[in-house]
């Protein structure tokens, strides 16, 4: 087996492939991992794009980091992200584009709890004010945990 880690985000997935599969079949685990469909990655080793059809025996090496690139959505529309707490659920309309503070101003309109008094999470990774969502692969239908601080009495 192969070792891949994928970075270019705040997420880093892990992703074991055996020799023999394809860098399409890498894709294709990476959107198990991350939510990020196959067309808009790319796949870098050591700067060189890798084509779908090469196999994985192409890189092989025991571990290997690749770089993923995700190619923004055409005309940057908003998209309907997924916010769930203990108590509530609901959808917000954003752009990939916005920062993780803008997101949360969204929240504290939706649900009127104070920005300061929430912290986001995407597939287990604390999401940083100051990056753009796109950092965490947060793309349409993606699912964001919402924690809020509770003072204690």
């Amino acid at each position: 087996m192969a070792s891949f880690t994928i970075t270019g985000g705040e997420v880093v997935p892990e992703i074991e492939m055996p020799p023999s599969a394809t860098i399409l079949d890498l894709k294709q685990r990476t959107k198990e991992e991350l939510d990020v469909e196959v067309d808009r990655q790319t796949l870098l080793y050591n700067q060189m794009e890798l084509s779908n059809e090469h196999p994985i025996e192409y890189v092989y090496q025991e571990f290997v980091t690749l770089n993923l690139v995700v190619t923004p959505l055409v005309g940057q529309p908003k998209i309907n992200v997924v916010v769930r707490s203990s108590t509530a659920e609901g959808f917000v309309r954003i752009k990939e584009t916005y920062t993780v503070a803008d997101f949360k101003r969204k929240i504290e309109r939706l649900w009127g709890i104070p920005t300061e008094k929430i912290i986001l999470r995407r597939l287990s990774q604390e999401m940083e004010d100051n990056l753009w969502l796109s950092a965490y692969y947060v793309n349409e239908g993606s699912e964001v945990e919402v924690i809020v601080i509770v003072d204690p009495r």
